[in-house]
């Protein structure tokens, strides 16, 4: 000890350090030398030794110096060794319980590496002994995303490169963003390097099983890695492997374990819920209200984490919300918790709206201190036993190639057929530019300003050709003083603006158009829908349009910011209803900027800054009134949503029109008919049947929809575009009412995460047989975000499902397609009445497109329009089913028809090399059937309800 003391004195520290070994052994329980000896490992630059040092001395005090525990662990550290440092601060909590400093970064450390399951037990008891902030409460809550930046996990990596755990944090970025390969291949060299290591393999099984590759799944689960299942994210991807690859039982087991596991995961809750709903379909007997009380905590997970999204991206200064989420809280059942966020929301700013104090006093009065983190009283999902059901063999033979799981049921295309769509808009005089506001080339868009204009087909005039209206803006929202929206005649194949001769010129802040017979007079009528009082105009049957606005109700008039609606025969009493949906409320979006940092620049507001606005449904009396019967027809979720998509039609196997409609950064709305022959109602099932969100459960940022049999199994499929940084949902219906998302097994993901999608449709471009998906992409402005300069413009896209069974994107010519474009609404169109199907777009900085297909070699078609006389003229809703030989096609009459549009009303369908006659089926919305055997080709016909024979359409 002299002998170092001396060379130290000397300054000659590479001499002391070569007695350090010796001095440590003599002095091993003095803390104050192993202090020392740390200070000198710091100066000669040994970081490792320099923490065991301090670790020692933290022994030798048995833990009582919380700073000295802080000093031991920065020095783990900074020699990178990371994880040695959480089963060193493991043992130091376990020594000193309160010492909570070491608890709470034990709790952070966890987090940060991808480790839930052990941090939950710090992160609780932290709560339990009020030792709490905002910043634990909200990563307890559990996050769908990882939010934190990976760097330090970078910097330790470059401290010690031969831990590869730290690669964690990067690999998950990369699985959230939909880059399966890469996640798995960092994942892959962590459990090469870590075999034991349980955060890597599940999240490795998480990647597996969400890219599709489930002979990877198979042979990796092999290898039983202890404590592997009691991981969440294990037995979710085993329940998706078995949701593939088994039944309904084994499904259900393996996300029963998952819930288990982990009974605050929205996702397991979610898919357990559809898998019990699968089962009892099979015929299996379940528990009684077993199906309800798993549903119910599903949909409460799903509102907690809906809740707890605004709060973040509303500043984290609500009290309101605040408190909306201890009460939900405190709905599952987890007291600890929801007290803890009602202290937090008495700190916010005031509001008089909100009693946080009853709120917080009801919570208190049900806690002691024994109670349990979690209760299970009043709580019947937690008692769900499914051991009963077997666990999914995994390792056992079966089906393994999830290629076997895709529909091959392509058309009858041949490879060389290209497909062309060419921008004819100008030389058919479609002359038309949808704008919002000036200037929106250039950086500093609000938000009102950034979801564009629609527009929509009609054959106002019953000449037998598609006519289109557009809407534009420019205004101040609500008034009118917008430049009008306009109306255009085909005739012939050219358009002529008839805005002012048809009295159709409304000047509100156009979004979208709904079009539909409100009447029953059999001529089509607008539906205009504004931020600011919408607009009814009733077709005269003469060419004009009487403007009946005022027999709107008052929330129709009121000072709403709509976007997208419908016109479709809800309760099925022979008259056309109406759904509108809302974004968000009141005028601020229209004044609130936000400031972009370090600019004088500002960017348009997340919509999450500003409540949502709760959607309305109307039904039409007999008299022509218009009654707003949301509340009447229990049409109030209990999140509301950011509607800017919907589609009404009969969607699944129960009767009824149904609606979907795709909010905004909120989970999506399924509205089903409620089976009570007394009295009409609706109920919002999205959730149940899986297209609330993605199939981790994570609401998206949805914008368009388009529905059809995307996959030849007889049932209508789903898809709906979301903003960038998130891919495209496909949600493949599995089974009758059920849905799934399917996206990454149809090989389209990666290809839509760095695009904002809008308008979207299902169209048979070359009728073929097999639709093809149509998107337009566009950034919604200019901005920087994390040192990246958005990309305004983005390329339209095409995909069609290859003989793989998989989609693929389509080369389409044309000069259009070519270049990117800043693209909104998009709907259907048979322009030239060629019968082929053509598309109309618009745009933010360009006028409307008109995209004629000129797609050569072009399959057999049949066209039909449907007249409903029993059922509502529109006859949305109906059913049809093209039987020629061996082939069939399956399809629906839609209203809505996605973002801020409405489609031609008829149904094109492509029959491929078909060349004999069809046999067509119509289901009725009122489920009546009717049959026209041996049907024509190549021909348009008009269906009318109760007619038996088909009609030349011309």
């Amino acid at each position: 000890m002299r002998t170092m003391a001396k060379a130290v004195d000397a300054g000659e520290m590479q001499r002391a350090w070569d007695y350090s070994d010796a001095v440590a052994k003599k002095h091993a329980d003095d803390v104050e030398t192993l202090v020392n000896l740390a200070k000198l490992a710091h100066i000669v630059e040994k970081p490792s030794r320099a923490a065991d040092f301090l670790i020692q001395a933290c022994r030798a005090e048995t833990f009582h110096d919380p700073h000295r525990v802080e000093q031991a662990m920065v020095a783990l550290v900074s020699a990178g060794r990371l994880f040695d440092g959480l089963d060193f601060l493991e043992e130091a909590v376990r020594a000193n319980p309160k010492d909570y400093a070491s608890q709470r970064t034990l709790y952070d450390l966890y987090v940060g590496t991808e480790n839930r399951t052990a941090s939950l037990p710090h992160g609780r008891r932290l709560v339990q002994q009020r030792q709490f902030d905002l910043e634990l409460l909200k990563s307890l809550g559990g996050n769908a995303r990882r939010s934190l930046d990976p760097e330090p996990l970078k910097e330790v990596l470059s401290r010690n490169p031969d831990d590869r755990r730290p690669m964690i944090g990067t690999a998950r970025i990369d699985f959230d963003a939909g880059d399966y390969d890469k996640s798995i291949e960092l994942l892959k060299e962590i459990v090469q390097s870590h075999p034991t290591d349980v955060p890597a393999h599940a999240l490795l099984a998480r990647a597996f099983s969400s890219s599709g590759q489930f002979d990877e799944l198979r042979r990796s689960s092999e290898t039983r890695v202890p404590g592997l299942d009691e991981e969440a994210d294990y037995w979710l991807a085993i329940g998706d492997w078995a949701r593939s690859q088994k039944g309904p039982a084994e499904t259900a087991r393996a996300y029963w374990e998952a819930a288990r596991a982990d009974n605050d995961a929205t996702e397991a809750w979610t898919k357990l819920s559809a898998a019990m709903r699968l089962l009892e379909q099979s015929g299996s007997q379940l528990p009684p209200h077993a199906i309800t009380a798993v549903a119910e905590r599903a949909a409460m997970l799903s509102k907690f984490d809906q809740l707890r999204n605004r709060f973040e991206r509303t500043g984290e200064v609500s009290r309101e919300i605040a408190t909306d989420i201890a009460e939900v809280l405190l709905g599952l059942g987890r007291l600890w918790e929801a007290e803890a966020w009602a202290a937090v929301a008495t700190t916010l700013p005031e509001d008089d709206a909100v009693d946080v104090g009853a709120v917080r006093q009801e919570i208190v009065s049900q806690l002691r201190p024994g109670t349990r983190w979690q209760m299970t009283e009043n709580h019947p999902e937690l008692s769900v036993d499914l051991s009963y059901l077997p666990l999914p063999a995994i390792g056992a033979n079966g089906p393994s190639n999830q290629q076997r799981e895709l529909h091959t049921a392509n058309g009858d295309r041949e490879k060389g057929e290209d497909m062309f769509l060419v921008n004819e808009a100008s030389l058919r005089n479609l002359n038309f530019t949808g704008s919002t506001a000036d200037d929106l080339d250039v950086p500093g868009i609000m938000l009102h300003e950034t979801l564009g204009c629609g527009g929509g087909t009609l054959d106002f005039d019953l000449d037998g050709w598609s006519d289109v209206y557009l809407t534009t803006a420019g205004g101040t929202p609500p008034r009118k003083d917008s430049p009008p929206n306009a109306l255009f005649r085909n005739i012939d194949g050219t358009f002529e603006n008839v805005t002012v001769d048809s009295g159709t010129g409304d000047p509100g802040f156009g979004q979208g158009v709904a079009v539909g017979d409100v009447n029953q007079d059999g001529f089509p009528d607008l539906l205009v829908l504004n931020y600011g009082a919408n607009s009814l105009w009733v077709n005269q049957g003469d060419g004009t349009f009487a403007d009946a606005s005022s027999q709107l109700p008052a929330t129709m008039k009121s000072a709403t910011w709509s976007t997208s609606g419908a016109i479709a025969d809800l309760d099925n009493d022979g008259l056309s209803d109406i759904v509108v949906l809302n974004y968000c409320a009141g005028l601020e979006p229209a004044i609130q900027t936000c400031p972009m940092a370090d600019s004088d620049v500002f960017r348009s507001c997340s919509p999450m800054k500003f409540p949502a606005q709760q959607d309305n449904f109307y039904q039409m009396q007999v008299d022509g009134a218009v009654v707003d019967s949301t509340e009447s027809w229990a049409a109030e979720p209990s999140v509301p949503g950011r509607g800017l998509g919907i589609v009404v039609g009969a969607l699944d196997e129960n009767a009824g029109a149904d609606v979907l409609i795709a909010n905004d950064m909120t989970e999506n709305h399924y509205w089903q008919r409620v089976d009570d022959e007394k009295t009409f109602s609706l109920n919002e099932c999205a959730i149940a049947v899986g297209l609330a969100g993605d199939d981790r459960s994570i609401a998206q940022g949805s914008m368009g929809i388009a529905t059809g049999d995307l996959d030849r199994d007889g049932d209508i499929d789903c898809y709906v575009t979301n903003f960038d940084r998130e891919y495209n949902t496909l949600y493949e219906q599995r089974s009758p009412g059920q849905w799934q998302d399917r996206t990454a097994a149809y090989n389209l993901v990666r290809s839509t995460v760095p695009l904002v999608g809008f308008g979207t449709e299902a169209i048979d471009l070359d009728n073929d047989g097999q639709l093809e998906l149509i998107l337009a992409n566009g950034h919604v402005d200019m901005f920087s975000r994390q040192g990246e300069k958005s990309i305004y413009a983005h390329p339209m896209q095409i995909f069609r499902l290859g003989e793989s069974g998989r989609f693929e994107s389509c080369e389409v010519g044309g000069e259009y397609l070519a270049m990117p474009h800043v693209g909104r609404a998009l709907w259907s169109i048979d322009a030239n009445r060629d019968h082929q199907t053509d598309i109309a777009v618009t745009h933010q900085t360009e006028p409307v497109a008109l995209l004629i297909n000129r797609t050569k070699q072009a399959g057999s078609w049949i066209e039909l329009q449907l007249v409903g006389t029993r059922s509502a003229r529109d006859a949305i809703g109906a059913v049809v089913e093209v039987s020629c030989g061996a082939k069939r096609w399956h399809s629906t009459l839609t209203a809505g028809d996605g973002y801020l549009c409405s489609n031609e009303r008829l149904l094109r369908i492509g029959l491929g090399h078909a060349s004999d006659p069809c046999d067509i089926t119509v289901t009725w919305p009122n489920q009546t059937q009717q049959s026209w055997p041996k049907t024509a080709i190549d021909t348009s016909w008009l269906l009318v309800e109760g007619e038996p024979l088909a009609f030349r359409r011309h």
